[in-house]
């Protein structure tokens, strides 16, 4: 169990209910980590969740002799998005982190013990960066800080160097230090200044991402809003119409809010009783998606619609797939089927974002059959013998 990601795209892992997101912008340097919900691996050889941890320790590169993961960027420090980090810390290099200021304002005990750990080692850059005035920062200690928030008018913060914040409506261009702007640009779309006295979900770190070819003919653009209910979601949209940056919203991939909730398209507003259909946001992601694009879900195979369930919402997964090309709506746990989940990828080609169906097995098996007769016939007529060995029952 085990993949080898795109030279440059998207992958989305069957991590249960949670979120882990891998953007690979140059596969042997630059790897991006939106997220992480580790699940240990069973000893049931049909365990249909993947050991995020493992597996980016698999294929990540190697730098100095270690796996190397140029940014973690946390949406927001739930422990479906954030679980394993301690493990993850342990075993890879993170050169650079991503987050937004929410962090620093919970209360350890309303943490769980690997945002715990996640705080300390944001708290370690921090003051790193604060003691040499943010200059000679090397890989492994580099840290962002998005959006906007008051914590930096308090003295552990104040001296925080603005080069190593991140605003809304700017966009990142740099990885680990590394201007990267040819080939990616991450815009960031909140959290909103207004956000920090909202719950975890709605201070998300939200992000569209565009990756571009070499060449500069051919794009893929990735949506990625964490857990943001209807009313921060809309504020997305038209705050970006507003300023006429209508660019940052189109879309080829879009990881569904908060594993396919139906708070973003059912909402109760102030003075009614009930929760009603929010249409607008609706037309919103249909307005903006490009031809063929595929609208993903980190979630079980779970969909209901009970008072009080935690989603996967059927409801909206309907919604979803009225405004999506039939099979583009994807859950990370039905891929291609629900008895052995495997990764969603999307590579990005000369000819475009492209999605990897993954192989079957009886293709797999063909193909190595096909693969040992083509070395039979090429050693044909020639002194020298076959490079494999060819047994028959």
């Amino acid at each position: 169990m085990s993949i080898k990601l795109p030279q440059r795209g998207f992958v989305f892992w069957p991590v249960g209910t949670g979120d882990s997101s891998t953007i690979s912008v140059k596969k042997d340097d630059k790897i991006i980590q939106i997220d992480l919900h580790h699940m240990a691996k069973a000893d049931d050889k049909d365990e249909p969740h993947w050991p995020i941890v493992d597996e980016l320790e698999k294929c990540l590169p190697k730098k100095n002799g270690k796996p190397y993961l140029a940014v973690f960027a946390l949406t927001h420090p739930d422990k479906d998005h954030i679980q394993g980090f301690e493990e993850l810390l342990k075993r890879i290099t993170i050169g650079e982190i991503w987050h937004t200021p929410r962090i620093f304002n919970e209360y350890k005990k309303d943490l769980c013990e690997d945002a715990k750990k996640f705080k300390d080692e944001v708290v370690r850059r921090k003051n790193l960066i604060i003691k040499n005035d943010g200059k000679n920062i090397k890989s492994g200690d580099r840290l962002i800080i998005v959006g906007h928030d008051e914590i930096f008018n308090k003295e552990d913060y104040k001296d925080f160097p603005k080069e190593f914040r991140a605003f809304p409506s700017k966009s990142i261009q740099k990885i680990d230090g590394e201007d990267v702007s040819k080939i990616f640009d991450a815009f960031v779309h909140a959290p909103f200044k207004e956000d920090s006295a909202d719950d975890r979900n709605n201070t998300s770190l939200s992000l569209n991402i565009t990756l571009t070819t070499d060449d500069g003919k051919k794009t893929g653009k990735g949506f990625f809003f964490g857990d943001r209910e209807y009313p921060t979601m809309m504020s997305i949209f038209e705050k970006t119409e507003e300023k006429e940056r209508t660019q940052y919203l189109y879309w080829d991939v879009m990881l569904v809010s908060h594993h396919c909730s139906k708070k973003v398209m059912y909402w109760t507003d102030e003075g009614d009783t009930e929760e009603k259909f929010k249409k607008d946001i609706m037309d919103k992601f249909e307005k903006y998606k490009n031809s063929g694009a595929y609208g993903i879900t980190s979630c079980e195979s779970d969909f209901t619609d009970g008072d009080g369930d935690n989603p996967p919402h059927k409801k909206a997964r309907n919604r979803y797939e009225e405004r999506i090309e039939q099979g583009h709506f994807i859950c990370t746990h039905e891929h291609p089927d629900k008895k052995k989940p495997e990764p969603i990828i999307f590579e990005l080609t000369t000819n475009g974002l492209e999605y990897k169906k993954p192989e079957k097995k009886d293709d797999k098996e063909n193909k190595k059959t096909s693969d040992i007769f083509d070395s039979i016939r090429d050693k044909r007529g020639s002194d020298e013998p076959s490079s494999q060995k060819v047994t028959f029952g």
